[in-house]
């Protein structure tokens, strides 16, 4: 299990980093047997917070290390646990001039390259607050104040580790990256989010295996499987709506129900980014390599078929759905959540939007008031 380059020193009962390396791992296909580690951040309530780190072996970034998620719960609930997957921001990265040779070697989009494992796991820690005063993604500023608050109100949550920097879209045989354009390596961000949902697949024997595989079926707590609840942070918002599009594209019929999705900061549109390609064009080129078939002469609409606003139009809003958003944002034009926004007036009892209204990317996870909201509404309490 790698452990994170930027390991936290402030834990309670021992350093993080002793008690990840003491941990016993096992080949995929087995249970994984470990020790859950304490969990506490800076806004941390309940003393019996724990969280596993879990590798996932069948699924390699394109560092060819395994990808990893975590999950962090309370060790002492007796009532059944709602599930809630965390997707995190700060996912999108490319090669500007991929070697097919070193295809991760070279500038990448972002100053430090996102597209490995190392990258991936340190930005996990960071959404949970477990790494104070460093900046594993600059644009955001993540104090774990939405773990916590999810933590205490007794959730189940998963945080899948994004490697690919591919906005959760990519799969193999579903929607693939540009193999050439990018250098030979996949993109894997949207197999991950889905793999999340399995814990909850309608499909019980499905379900079972996934438990058993990672141990998950001898744990005290009590899970309540009948849905899913989706949280995205920054360009991990953008997981939602793929994997309720993926229902459509990939025919996955043992989707669990999702009961509640938090969006925050979260693009929705990107075709507007063509609009401007002046301010636009480095993040269009790596829109291209992450969906070559819908950019390929940029037809608005097939790029927009991977939006909320687009799933909505389709079908009857049924879930709770909260949207935290800042008109003043300078990572997400207003344009590409103008459609989104509009559907409060059509769903006024399912859909809430809060408007910051400041300079920053990111807001229920520096927030512990607004975080406690957001996790009240989203599990119905």
């Amino acid at each position: 299990m790698r452990v994170p380059a930027r390991s936290p020193q402030h834990l309670p009962l021992g350093s993080l980093a002793l008690a990840l390396l003491s941990g016993c791992f096992s080949p995929a296909g087995e249970t994984l047997e470990f020790e859950t580690l304490p969990f506490e951040n800076a806004h941390t309530q309940s003393e019996d917070i724990v969280m596993r780190p879990f590798t996932f072996d069948d699924l390699l970034c394109p560092d060819g290390e395994p990808s990893v998620f975590y999950a962090v719960y309370r060790e002492d609930l007796t009532e059944p646990a709602p599930i809630v997957i965390l997707f995190h921001g700060g996912a999108f990265d490319y090669v500007k001039t991929p070697d097919p040779v070193d295809p991760l070697g070279g500038p990448h989009y972002q100053e430090e390259s996102r597209l490995t494992a190392s990258w991936a796991g340190d930005k996990v820690f960071e959404t949970l607050g477990l790494l104070p005063g460093e900046a594993i993604d600059p644009a955001e500023v993540n104090d774990g104040t939405l773990p916590a608050a999810l933590a205490d109100a007794g959730a189940f949550t998963l945080y899948p580790a994004n490697c690919w920097g591919d906005l959760w879209h990519n799969e193999d045989y579903y929607s693939a990256n540009d193999w050439d354009a990018d250098g030979a390596i996949h993109r894997q961000g949207r197999f991950l989010a889905w793999w999340m949902t399995r814990i909850a697949s309608t499909d019980t024997e499905e379900a079972t295996a996934w438990r058993t595989r990672y141990g998950l079926e001898s744990l005290a707590v009590p899970l309540d499987a009948s849905a899913v609840h989706l949280v995205g942070l920054g360009e991990g918002g953008r997981a939602a709506a793929e994997l309720l599009r993926r229902v459509r594209d990939a025919g996955d019929t043992n989707m669990p129900p999702i009961d509640g999705i938090v969006l925050d900061s979260t693009m929705d549109k990107l075709f507007h980014l063509f609009a401007d390609e002046t301010q636009f064009g480095a993040i269009n080129t790596g829109l291209r390599r992450i969906f070559p078939e819908e950019t390929d002469g940029v037809d608005g609409d097939d790029i927009g078929q991977y939006s909320l606003d687009r799933w909505i139009r389709e079908r009857t809003l049924t879930s709770s759905l909260q949207v935290t958003w800042s008109s003043a944002d300078p990572q997400v034009p207003d344009q590409t959540l103008s459609d989104l926004l509009a559907w409060q007036t059509t769903y006024p009892s399912l859909m809430t939007v809060t408007d910051v209204g400041t300079a920053q990317h990111v807001f229920l996870n520096n927030d512990l008031t607004a975080a406690r909201r957001a996790v009240a509404g989203l599990l119905g309490e």
